[in-house]
């Protein structure tokens, strides 16, 4: 079906765009956002409107920015136990642009997650283009082989300390000090403790479907799940059984800190035991 007007429709999964800030420890606002969407949405074609997605319930005064950029709200509440459910409600109502709407000749999508490969093959078939604009380091790698981005910190303005151009008599190999894995670690026992802190347990698949990629620690489940068996080799994490009382012969996979790891300890600001001195005694 051939497209008789080049409209752009934007579409914000804002729950993975927050991710993607926090990658950097930055935060985005709504009206950023928009506007850099737009920026991106002008190069093909007239933009037509578009929708934020996101549980507006839980972020009430973005919601209330999103509309004073003329974006419509899509409610897509969370679980009970608080599983994002953002992208489903995406992939349904986009493809319904795509389908029914002869203005939408592009979409600007805001994320970058790998769930969203399918609706960039539906769009081929209507002849509808899916143009990525998101941080690119939450940008999943099957997505960068299937459609164009449009990295969010070059819209944004957004540059690191370690990226830029450099004279060449001053080039050197860059120090592997590991700064960025520590930085992670360290945030992972932050918010491990304020979980443990508030739940029973922590739960293992809400830890790598949910709570580690709204952390921003990393940007699938797949890196979750390497991270969680990394720390759990290095002994930062135990992980433990819970009986699951609607099932007990299945019981509940759950993460719990290992307090006495001397990693664990320093993020959480205890200081190291006193070191232990021979008593010498003098006959």
């Amino acid at each position: 079906m051939s497209r008789q007007h080049q409209g752009v429709l934007v579409a914000i999964d804002w729950e993975s765009i927050r991710r993607g800030a926090r990658m950097y420890q930055r935060t985005v606002t709504p009206a950023e956002l928009c506007r850099a969407m737009r920026a991106v949405g002008g190069i093909f074609g007239e933009v037509a409107g578009g929708k934020a997605f996101g549980d507006w319930t839980l972020r009430a005064d973005d919601g209330r920015e999103f509309t004073e950029e003329g974006m419509v709200l899509y409610h897509a509440p969370r679980t009970g136990a608080g599983k994002d459910r953002t992208e489903p409600a995406v992939l349904l109502e986009v493809y319904q642009w795509i389908r029914d709407r002869e203005d939408c000749g592009a979409v600007i999508l805001g994320s970058g997650d790998a769930d969203y490969q399918s609706l960039v093959d539906r769009a081929k078939l209507h002849g509808t283009r899916i143009v990525l604009c998101a941080f690119s380091q939450s940008v999943s790698r099957d997505m960068l082989a299937t459609a164009p981005l449009f990295p969010l910190e070059a819209e944004l303005g957004i540059r690191t300390a370690e990226h830029g151009d450099v004279p060449v008599s001053v080039q050197q190999a860059p120090e592997e000090d590991g700064a960025g894995v520590e930085d992670a670690l360290e945030r992972f026992v932050r918010e491990m403790d304020r979980l443990e802190g508030r739940l029973n347990f922590v739960g293992y698949s809400m830890l790598v479907n949910q709570w580690m990629r709204d952390w921003g620690i990393a940007w699938n489940e797949y890196e979750c799940r390497q991270l969680v068996d990394e720390y759990q080799q290095a002994g930062i994490v135990e992980r433990h059984d819970v009986i699951n009382r609607s099932n007990p012969d299945w019981p509940t996979s759950a993460i719990r800190l290992a307090r006495t790891n001397e990693t664990v300890r320093r993020a959480l600001g205890f200081s190291e035991g006193p070191a232990s001195h021979p008593v010498l005694i003098s006959s």
